[in-house]
């Protein structure tokens, strides 16, 4: 028995040492600088492709193209890294999140610009040779890896408790002040601690590329990897991060062996986001690091700023412009089709992220669901009409599941636990027959009823008016009752709680409307394409669709106007491969993000500078009347 299971624990100790690594990394710069780095991921998969290049391309011996690339990314892509998030730090999360995420679109763009979309193969560079135990083979490279591994954790961890730029890192998110009080800069210390996390970062994709090839997305995808072992480690705690690691591979390995039939053959790659999800379930939020800032100081009124009159005509004109759509753009009407799917979907998240303060990073797995649904319902002879209502409707008990974790979480968190949400769709229930099966796709017919013909005309009307009712709910709700305690629940949850009010119950409404919103965006975006993937619906795309939002600006509805027109159209017309529009998305990102930090943080200042300025003034004395004067007569009595 245990020497079937011996391979399988080699396999994970050597795998889980690197993850181990890799978090220790990830919480040493989240730890110093107060930033999630989500594209943590992606600077291992550019240190992977920088190794390649050096050693496979040019010739250079592999121990000199190694220490060229994690020297380089330590000293150059550290502080580099530093310097864009410095500016980030005590930012509300949502631009930390469309930042990092941001980091991570424009370094895949770049990647696949580079090396192409294609799997390339990684030959290993360290010794293939080896010895036998209890008749398992294992290689010098598998003992080499796992050296390295654990020779970074022990040093990172002395290093941290033994020297005086340690402890300060250490202490250096607690306290700044203080830390610079005991003489140190807390902009050197943050500084390098994304050395080191970069350095971590480059060691990992260099040591993990032999296992799983130079693939441009599992590469990026390290971060996830990594994520069960931060959590395992409470996100805190340098050894317990490691030794999470090491769980996290020996049972994504042993899961391999016991678990091999479909779909639950996809739960080994999706071990590490169970195991994030069931941490951030069971432990306490108090246990956990405390988010630097809410989302509640970026949420913007539905109000445009102008009077009635000039809405109404900017309505008119917009009503206008859609109808006649059909008739002046020609070939290109199946973007316009498009592009109302595009806006229910990110109507959808705008409610959600704008309107109640709430972060969703599985999106793409909701309208992922609704496609799905509306392919099997029409193809069981359910109406087009019914079928895309009930493709919403069979959407909910998703959303009611990740207003599990929206109860218990916020901020980072609940990002983190949306993100494990979203990966553990794509790996296991993507495969079953309640999504995509065993043909990997889903086909869906168009509606044909009464005088609507299954033409790209008459498809863009009916899509018109879903969207236009789904537009008009959101105004509804942002305006009703229930959305005063949405927005009382986005800038204090105790607001709402004083009010006798359910803080859980209005969460796991607003989720559950969410995801049905994007269960009617799946519908109309199957039913524009005929045939979808679960490629289409991967957990990038949950990503794309947050920082495509992000970069819109914060308005309930312009914003999911302007996104649908930036995903759905301009590609159309603009003739904007993939590869390019992920590059071109998460630079603007991380241009936005910033851009809007630092006016944040300059509007912060101002008004503490005024404040100041207010309590110093000396107080304002009303004059009295003037004294009069006496006579002499009065003075001589008076004597």
């Amino acid at each position: 028995m245990l020497g079937d299971l011996l391979p399988f624990v080699v396999a994970g100790i050597v795998s889980g040492s690197l993850y181990g690594l890799a978090g220790l990394g990830l919480v040493l710069t989240y730890r110093t600088s107060g930033v999630f780095n989500f594209g943590y991921g992606a600077i291992a998969a550019a240190a992977a492709f920088a190794f390649y290049t050096l050693h496979d391309s040019h010739g250079l011996a592999w121990p000199l193209a190694a220490l060229i690339v994690v020297v380089g990314f330590a000293v150059v892509v550290g502080p580099l890294l530093e310097l864009v998030t410095r500016i980030l730090v005590g930012a509300p999360d949502a631009l930390v999140i469309v930042a990092t995420v941001g980091i991570l679109l424009g370094l895949e763009g770049y990647l696949y610009k580079q090396y192409g979309d294609s799997t390339i193969a990684f030959p290993q560079f360290l010794p293939t040779s080896g010895f036998t135990v209890s008749g398992v083979q294992i290689t010098w490279a598998q003992v080499i890896s796992t050296g390295v591994a654990v020779v970074g954790a022990v040093g990172i961890n002395i290093f941290l408790r033994t020297t005086r730029s340690g402890v300060s890192m250490r202490a250096v998110v607690d306290n700044p002040r203080l830390v610079r009080l005991g003489g140190e800069r807390p902009e050197r210390i943050r500084l390098l601690g994304w050395a080191l996390g970069a350095g971590a970062a480059a060691i990992s994709g260099i040591l993990l590329a032999p296992v799983l090839n130079l693939d441009v997305n599992l590469l990026t995808l390290l971060v996830v990897q990594a994520l069960g072992a931060c959590a395992i480690g409470l996100f805190r705690s340098l050894p317990l991060t490691f030794v999470g690691g090491l769980a996290v591979g020996v049972s994504a390995a042993l899961a391999t062996k016991w678990i091999t039939r479909p779909p639950l053959n996809g739960l080994p790659a999706a071990m590490p986001f169970v195991i994030l999800v069931v941490v951030l379930l069971v432990v306490r939020r108090s246990q956990l690091p405390e988010s630097r800032a809410s989302l509640a100081g970026l949420i913007a009124p539905v109000r445009s700023g102008l009077s009635r009159a000039a809405n109404t005509a900017v309505a008119a004109v917009g009503a206008a412009v859609l109808v006649i759509v059909p008739w002046v753009v020609g070939t290109k009407l199946p973007v316009w089709i498009a592009a109302m799917g595009y806006f229910v979907l990110f109507a959808s998240l705008s409610l959600l992220v704008w309107g109640s303060g709430q972060i969703s990073l599985c999106h793409a797995a909701f309208v992922g669901l609704g496609a799905t649904t509306l392919g099997h319902l029409t193809h069981a002879g359910v109406p087009w009409p019914v079928a895309l209502v009930l493709s919403g409707l069979l959407t909910m008990p998703a959303g009611a599941l990740v207003a599990i974790p929206a109860i218990r979480l916020s901020g980072i968190y609940l990002a983190l636990a949306t993100l494990g949400f979203g990966i553990v769709m794509q790996d296991i229930v993507f495969g079953s027959f309640l999504m995509f099966g065993s043909n990997a796709e889903v086909t869906a017919s168009r509606p044909s009823f009464g005088f609507i013909s299954q033409s790209d005309r008459s498809l863009y009307y009916v899509a018109l008016a879903v969207a236009v009712l789904c537009a008009a709910a959101v105004i509804v709700i942002y305006r009703s009752r229930f959305g005063r305690f949405l927005r009382a629940m986005a800038e204090t949850p105790l607001m709402l709680r004083s009010q006798g009010l359910s803080v859980n119950m209005t969460r796991l409404c607003v989720v559950c409307l969410s995801a049905f919103l994007a269960g009617i965006s799946g519908g109309l975006l199957i039913t524009q394409v005929g045939t979808v993937s679960g490629v289409t619906f991967g957990s990038v795309q949950s990503l794309l669709y947050v920082v495509v939002l992000g970069i819109c600006g914060t308005r309930l509805i312009r914003s999911p106007v302007i996104a649908a027109l930036l995903l759905g159209v301009l590609p159309g017309y603009a003739h904007i491969n993939l590869d390019t529009q992920t590059l071109t998305f998460g630079i603007v990102a991380i241009a936005a993000a910033l851009i809007q930090a630092r006016r944040d943080a300059l509007s912060v200042a101002i008004g503490r500078l005024a404040a100041t300025s207010d309590r110093r003034q000396p107080p304002v004395r009303r004059a009295g009347p003037a004294p009069r004067l006496r006579t002499r007569r009065e003075v001589e009595v008076k004597t």
